[in-house]
C-alpha cells in the first residue's frame, strides 16, 4: 500500500475519533515528541506521517494498524429488508440489477449459506417472515413480545420477497451450497420461540407446511438441475463443515457484485472486483468440502432429503 493511502486512512481516523483539532494536536505532540507545528503540518497533508508515526499513534490511540495499512474495499453499501422507504429502496434497487440477468447468456450467481437459501424459500411467506421475525426480535431485546401470529408484514415487504423469488431464478448459471445442518438449526430457532410462546401450533404447523414444500421445491430443482420456471441451470452441493456465513457473489454483463450476509437478513455488497475475486475464490473453495446432489449422487441426494424431512416431521 502506497504511503500516502495510509497517510490519507490515518487522517480519516483521527478526525472521526478526536473531532476536536486542538485536542487532537496535543495527543500527537505528546505521542510523537514534535511541536505544534509538525503536526499541523502533518494534519494538513504538507508532510506525510511515516511509518513509525504511525504505529505510535496506533499504538496510543488503540487503533488497528491492519485497518489503516490494507487497502480499501469499494464497499458501497449495506442493507437490510426492513419497512422503512429507505430500505424499501434499496432492495427495488438491487432487484432490478438482479432482472437484468436475463439480458446476459453469460450471468453467474453463486451463494453459500448457513440458512436455508433466499432464492428458495422466498417462495414461502412464513419462512421470510419467521426470518423478518426473529431479526425484529433481536433487535427489539427482552422488550419485545410480540407474537409470531401478531407480527404484520407490509404488504411492499411481500412484493419485495416475490420479485426476489422471481427476477433470480433467470441466471444462465446458479450454484448453490448448503449447510448440511440448515433445516436442524431453524428447527432449532422454532422450539426457542414456541418454548418462549412467541410462536403457537397453528404458526408451527403453517412453517412445517411450508417446510415441507420447501424441501420437495428444492428436491425437484436438485433432481432436473435447473429451474422448472425459466429453464435455468442450477448446480447444488450440500456441505459436509459447517458454513461460518452466507457469501453470495453474481456476475451480470461483466458488472460483478458481492455480498456478506450479516444479523439474518442484512447484507453488506461490494462492487470492486478485489472483494469479488475473493468471495468468489472462497465460495468456490468451499466445494472441496461439499457433495454435489444436482443431477449426480442419487443416494447421498435421496439420503439427505429424507433426514431433512424427518426433523421437520418431528417439530
Amino acid at each position: 500500500m502506497k504511503n500516502d493511502d495510509i497517510h490519507r486512512n490515518l487522517l480519516e481516523v483521527l478526525e472521526k475519533k478526536i473531532p476536536d483539532r486542538s485536542k487532537l494536536v496535543e495527543i500527537l505532540m505528546d505521542s510523537l515528541f514534535m511541536e505544534k507545528g509538525a503536526i499541523y503540518r502533518r494534519l494538513r497533508g504538507e508532510v506525510p506521517f511515516s511509518f513509525n508515526e504511525v504505529v505510535n499513534i496506533s499504538e496510543k490511540l488503540d487503533l488497528s494498524l491492519i485497518n489503516l495499512t490494507a487497502e480499501k474495499s469499494e464497499w458501497v453499501d449495506s442493507f437490510a429488508l426492513e419497512a422503512t422507504e429507505v430500505g424499501f429502496k434499496k432492495w427495488h434497487e438491487y432487484i432490478a440489477f438482479i432482472s437484468t440477468a436475463k439480458k446476459d447468456p453469460n450471468s453467474d450467481f453463486a451463494a453459500s449459506s448457513n440458512q436455508l437459501p433466499a432464492t428458495i424459500y422466498a417462495k414461502y411467506e412464513s419462512l421470510y417472515k419467521f426470518y423478518i421475525f426473529k431479526y425484529q426480535y433481536l433487535l427489539g431485546g427482552t422488550v419485545n413480545r410480540t407474537s409470531f401470529n401478531e407480527f404484520i408484514l407490509p404488504e411492499e415487504l411481500k412484493q419485495i420477497y416475490f420479485s426476489y423469488y422471481s427476477e433470480s431464478k433467470h441466471f444462465a448459471k446458479t450454484f448453490f451450497i448448503c449447510d448440511h445442518s440448515m433445516i436442524y438449526n431453524l428447527i432449532t430457532d422454532l422450539k426457542y420461540f414456541y418454548g418462549i410462546k412467541l410462536l403457537f401450533d397453528d404458526d408451527i404447523r403453517q412453517i412445517k407446511e411450508d417446510l415441507f414444500s420447501f424441501l420437495d421445491y428444492f428436491e425437484e430443482i436438485a433432481l432436473n438441475g435447473c429451474f422448472d420456471e425459466t429453464g435455468k441451470t442450477v448446480d447444488i452441493y450440500i456441505s459436509d463443515i459447517n458454513l461460518d456465513a452466507t457469501y453470495t457473489y453474481m456476475q451480470i454483463n461483466n458488472r460483478c457484485v458481492s455480498l456478506l450476509r450479516t444479523f439474518i437478513i442484512n447484507a453488506v455488497m461490494a462492487k470492486d472486483i478485489t472483494t469479488f475475486e475473493k468471495i468468489k475464490g472462497w465460495v468456490q473453495s468451499l466445494k472441496r468440502s461439499s457433495t454435489l446432489i444436482s443431477q449426480s449422487g442419487a443416494a447421498y441426494r435421496a439420503d439427505f432429503f429424507e433426514k431433512q424431512r424427518m426433523l421437520v416431521s418431528e417439530l
